[in-house]
């Protein structure tokens, strides 16, 4: 019987939609969070890699058909919804700021 009382509580957790993120991945959203509300349109890549305080977890780069430079930076910003933000440079200029999900959606 107390075998059965310890289980419980495992089981209850393990067929509720739970999601298990190691607090050192939360904190590490939650600053890459902090610090991307203080990132603007406009802003430079030397000024975004100052404000983020750190290089991008995943970056992507390509010549546009007219010579521009498109740069892509992304930082998990929120680990429950599985989001990036994604920090779009043209130039060496800040564009755009998006939010995208890890997964596509078919």
């Amino acid at each position: 019987m107390p075998r059965l009382r310890r289980l419980v509580p495992i089981l209850i957790c393990l067929s509720s939609a739970c999601v298990f993120v190691p607090s050192v991945m939360w904190r590490r959203a939650d600053e890459n969070r902090a610090r991307l509300n203080q990132v603007v349109v406009g802003q430079s890549t030397t000024a975004v890699r100052a404000i983020m305080r750190k290089a991008p977890e995943r970056r992507e780069s390509r010549l546009r058909f007219d010579g521009k430079r498109v740069e892509m930076w992304s930082y998990v910003s929120d680990y429950a919804r599985k989001l990036d933000t994604t920090l779009i440079f043209v130039d060496d200029r800040l564009e755009e700021i998006r939010t995208t999900t890890w997964a596509e959606k078919d």
